[in-house]
């Protein structure tokens, strides 16, 4: 009986910890959450990971509309000075400083995931245990594919970005070509309208 008595305290000090630090991690989701739309403790991974993408093709669709209309649309593609990139720069530096703080936010909250558990009624610690390694094990694969999907669109968005440029060039080319054949039919037409012979001329070449 001595011997139960103090595992007891131990289990109820342990008890106790977790719920003071699973509370204390929920004040500061709660208070982090005003400024990562990631760290959202009443959403499921799940239901993280569609927001997170959902706002990383809206991004990407934002920056191609963006690049169609160029700089007709006042839209630039400059490198900024600074780190600090204006919403209508559509070059792919500043459209990977936005993705990549993206993926910050969403990887801090996830990550912070790792740190709280959440005990179901009736758990067992095997139970715990398993379901926390299983869902440490989704963080981590999802992060991982995030950013290398992340990697590849950025690099797919720098090709077609580099090929937008030559379609430009390509048309300013064509443009000028059209240019070039008219003048070169009204010139064709005004030559035309000479005649084959000079009336009263000495001879019929130049001298």
């Amino acid at each position: 009986m001595t011997h139960t008595k103090p595992k007891l305290i131990q289990i109820v000090l342990l008890v106790l910890t977790i719920s003071l630090f699973v509370g204390y991690a929920s004040i500061i989701s709660r208070a982090d959450s005003a400024i990562n739309p990631y760290d959202t403790p009443d959403k499921t991974v799940q239901e993280v990971e569609k927001f997170y993408h959902k706002r990383i093709n809206e991004i990407f669709n934002a920056k191609l509309t963006l690049l169609k209309k160029g700089k007709d649309g006042n839209g630039t593609a400059e490198i900024p000075d600074n780190d600090e990139c204006a919403e209508n720069n559509y070059g792919t530096y500043c459209l990977a400083m936005t993705a990549a703080k993206e993926y910050d936010l969403y990887s801090s909250a996830l990550n912070k995931r790792k740190a709280v558990t959440n005990p179901q009624k009736g758990d067992t610690i095997d139970q715990l245990a398993l379901r926390t390694i299983s869902e440490h094990n989704e963080i981590k694969n999802e992060l991982d594919r995030s950013r290398k999907a992340l990697d590849i669109a950025i690099k797919t968005y720098d090709e077609l970005a580099a090929a937008h440029r030559m379609h430009l060039q390509y048309e300013k080319i064509i443009k000028n070509i059209t240019k070039y054949n008219k003048k070169l039919i009204e010139f064709r037409e005004e030559v035309e309208k000479l005649p084959g012979k000079f009336i009263d001329a000495t001879t019929t070449q130049c001298t």
